[in-house]
């Protein structure tokens, strides 16, 4: 299922005239489970099925965008002194 207020966020958006590209890492190899070659796919499937809009679906690198909603952000600023003792708060394990 959806995360809760996404498909309003993105209605807001796409009317706003904002483009939306769908990027993800959890299309990679490393994902237990995963085979790379199938997700565009099944995320296609899955953003219809619960009529989310979008644009497009960019699997190869990362995509030129004006901004990026990611769950894992920390936002650079140029102090990489913050940026490290923010980076030290989360934990070492990346499976998920």
């Amino acid at each position: 299922e959806p995360i809760p207020g996404v498909k309003e966020a993105l209605e807001t958006l796409k009317k706003a005239g904002y483009r939306i590209i769908i990027h993800t890492c959890r299309t990679a190899s490393y994902w237990k489970g995963i085979i790379p070659d199938n997700q565009p796919k099944l995320i296609e499937e899955f953003m219809k099925y619960h009529k989310l809009p979008y644009d497009t679906i960019w699997m190869p690198d990362k995509p030129i965008g004006v901004v990026y909603i990611d769950d894992k952000a920390i936002r650079f600023d140029n102090n990489w002194k913050a940026i490290t003792e923010n980076i030290q708060n989360y934990p070492k394990n990346t499976e998920g």
